[in-house]
């Protein structure tokens, strides 16, 4: 019986993961998980990777992949949104995301853009304010940094997340990241705090599959489920939003 590869998203691979497991269990078809920044999984899957099934948190690299011959149109799964993550026993209490942003004390993370949409998603934000209002934004650039998602994960290694060794290594005292990692960091380190960014400046981000074209007929049947009501609940556990119009 054929294995199905399936590369994924860093930051969808716990909620796939477990729906991998459930349709190896349901299916008997083996699911082999590469994970990491989608950006740098798209690179390599053009340049060679065999992988069957990709789920990016963006468009861009599935939709690259389908103008190369290789991969079928990608659909659109589920949706995440931006936020603004302050360390614990930060010394401010404003909940506006925009005036933590703007106060000059404070270092900003993020992922790395080009390798990772996650920090796409951060770069396309911070250019809408400083295009919005230039001299409010002006000392942004100098206190924004690229903290991780740069290279592709030890497959060897346990997952762990980088946003969380930022912050309790004092890398930064906020970080832009997708809801979902957010709550994340907020379970494992109490106190932080979890600041939604304005939909205007940081609209909704998109989740894409996309399968290869020749790709093994029990991928394309991973595919089709990854579009269906098992996954979309396992995304939904996740903290993951729904498409508009999807059924429940």
């Amino acid at each position: 019986m054929p294995q199905i590869t399936f590369a994924v998203a860093g930051s969808l691979a716990a909620a796939l993961t477990d729906f991998a497991r459930a349709f190896t269990a349901r299916t008997g078809h083996e699911v082999q998980v590469h994970r990491g920044p989608a950006g740098l999984l798209a690179e390599a899957i053009r340049n060679g990777m065999p992988v069957d099934v990709f789920v990016s948190a963006s468009p861009h690299g599935p939709e690259a992949l389908h103008r190369s011959g290789l991969f079928g149109p990608p659909r659109t799964i589920a949706r995440n949104r931006m936020v603004l993550v302050a360390r614990p026993a930060l010394e401010s209490s404003a909940e506006d995301p925009l005036a933590l942003l703007a106060d000059p004390r404070w270092r900003i993370g993020m992922s790395t853009p080009r390798a990772d949409p996650g920090g796409d998603y951060a770069a396309a934000f911070l250019e809408r304010l400083k295009t919005e209002d230039p001299r409010r934004w002006q000392d942004l650039g100098p206190r924004c940094v690229s903290l991780y998602g740069a290279v592709l994960p030890d497959p060897h290694k346990p997952l762990h997340s980088p946003t969380l060794a930022a912050l309790i290594e004092g890398q930064a005292d906020m970080l832009i990241v997708y809801a979902t990692t957010a709550d994340r960091i907020a379970q494992a380190l109490p106190g932080t705090r979890v600041l939604p960014l304005p939909l205007e400046l940081a609209p909704l981000t998109e989740i894409c599959a996309c399968v290869r074209c020749d790709g093994p007929k029990p991928a394309h049947r991973f595919f089709e489920a990854l579009q269906g009501a098992d996954c979309r609940l396992i995304l939904r556990q996740h903290g993951f939003l729904a498409v508009p119009g999807q059924p429940g």
